[in-house]
C-alpha cells in the first residue's frame, strides 16, 4: 500500500472519530449544565472543556460553544473535522466502499444545509455527527475486507478513541472542587458508559469507578485499555510481526503502553495522582501515533515534523486551508 493512501484512510478515521468525541462531550456537557445548579455562568460553563479539549491555548472572538462545534477558524471544530474526514475519504475513494463515502458526503451536506442563524445549529450538529459516525463505523465494519485498508482505518479509530477517552476523565482538573463530582456523570454520558457503569457498580457514580471502567476496562470499547489493545492487534497485523513482539517503534511504544495498562494502572494513579497520570498516557499516545506517522506515512518526506503534536497539527491545519 502506498503510504500516501494509507496516511488518507488513518486520517479519515481520526478526523471522523474525533468529531463524534466532541460532539459527544458538548452534548453530554449541555445535558448536565440543565440539571445543575452551578456558580458559573455563561461562557466561563464551557471553559472545562476548552482546558481538556487542548484548545484553551487558542485566541478567537468566537463564543466557546461555536468554537468547539462550527468554527471555520479552529481545526479541532466538529465542522471542520467531518470536512477533514471527507477530504480524506475523497483521496482514497477507490480504496474504501462506496457506502463510506456516501455516508461522509451526506453528513457534510447535511451539516452545510443548517443555517447558520438557527437557534438549535450546534445541537443538530452535535446530533447529526454522531448519529453518523455510528452509522459510519457500522459499514466500515460490514463492508471491508479485513485487508491494510480496514487495519489503517480501524488504527486511526483507536488511537483517537484512547486518546479523546483519556481527556475526558481528565475533566474534573479543570473544574472547580464542587463541580468535580458531577462531571463523572458528564463523562459516562459522553463515552456512552451510563448503562455499563449502572451494571457493574450501581448506586451513585463515583470517582474511583468511573475512572476505573473509563481507563481499563478490558471488555468496555471506549476505554483506553482496550484500545491500546486493539492498536497492539492492528499494528501487528499490519507488519505481519508476531504477537508480543516487535517490528518497529510504533509497536514498541504502544507494547509499553499496553502493558503499563495491564500491570501498573492503578498504583500509578494512586502514586502520581489521575490528571498527571493521564498526561502521562497522552504523552504515550502522542509517541504511538507519531512513530506510526514516521514508519508508515512519512517516507518520502525530506523534513519531518519534530514532534507527534507538530505532525498532527500540520496535517489538520493544511486542510482547513482547502476549505477556506
Amino acid at each position: 500500500m502506498l503510504s500516501r493512501v494509507a496516511e488518507n484512510l488513518y486520517w479519515m478515521s481520526r478526523s471522523i472519530e474525533r468529531a463524534d468525541n466532541l460532539a459527544r462531550l458538548v452534548v453530554a456537557h449541555q445535558s448536565e449544565l440543565l440539571d445543575a445548579t452551578s456558580n458559573l455562568t455563561g461562557e466561563h460553563e464551557w471553559h472545562p472543556l476548552l482546558e481538556v479539549t487542548a484548545m484553551g491555548d487558542e485566541e478567537s472572538d468566537e463564543d466557546v460553544v461555536t468554537y468547539m462545534v462550527s468554527s471555520r477558524e479552529n481545526p479541532d471544530s466538529v465542522l471542520n473535522c467531518v470536512f477533514q474526514a471527507r477530504e480524506n475519504a475523497r483521496a482514497v475513494r477507490d480504496q474504501i466502499s462506496e457506502e463510506m463515502w456516501l455516508e461522509l458526503n451526506a453528513l457534510w451536506l447535511d451539516l452545510k444545509q443548517i443555517p447558520e442563524t438557527a437557534l438549535d445549529r450546534h445541537s443538530r450538529i452535535c446530533e447529526l455527527t454522531i448519529r453518523s459516525s455510528l452509522l459510519f463505523r457500522g459499514i466500515v465494519n460490514t463492508s471491508l475486507p479485513r485487508t491494510d485498508v480496514w487495519a489503517f482505518v480501524q488504527l486511526g479509530e483507536y488511537i483517537e478513541r484512547a486518546d479523546k477517552t483519556s481527556r475526558i476523565v481528565d475533566l474534573p482538573h479543570f473544574l472547580p472542587a464542587h463541580e468535580a463530582a458531577p462531571a463523572w456523570n458528564t463523562m459516562l454520558r459522553a463515552c456512552s458508559a451510563t448503562a455499563e457503569y449502572r451494571q457493574r457498580y450501581g448506586g451513585e457514580v463515583d470517582a474511583a469507578s468511573a475512572s476505573t471502567l473509563l481507563l481499563f476496562s478490558t471488555t468496555f470499547p471506549r476505554s483506553v485499555r482496550f484500545c491500546v489493545r486493539r492498536i497492539d492487534a492492528l499494528l501487528h497485523q499490519i507488519s505481519e510481526t508476531e504477537e508480543g513482539a516487535y517490528l518497529n517503534e510504533a509497536e514498541r511504544a504502544n507494547g509499553a503502553l499496553l502493558a503499563r495498562l495491564n500491570f501498573s494502572g492503578v498504583e500509578e494513579i494512586g502514586t502520581m495522582g489521575l490528571h498527571e497520570y493521564v498526561d502521562s498516557l497522552q504523552t504515550d499516545l502522542n509517541r504511538i501515533g507519531y512513530e506510526v506517522a514516521q514508519r508508515y506515512f512519512l517516507l518520502r518526506r525530506d523534513s519531518p515534523p519534530e514532534s507527534a503534536e507538530a505532525y498532527v497539527n500540520s496535517r489538520m491545519q493544511a486542510q482547513v486551508s482547502m476549505q477556506q
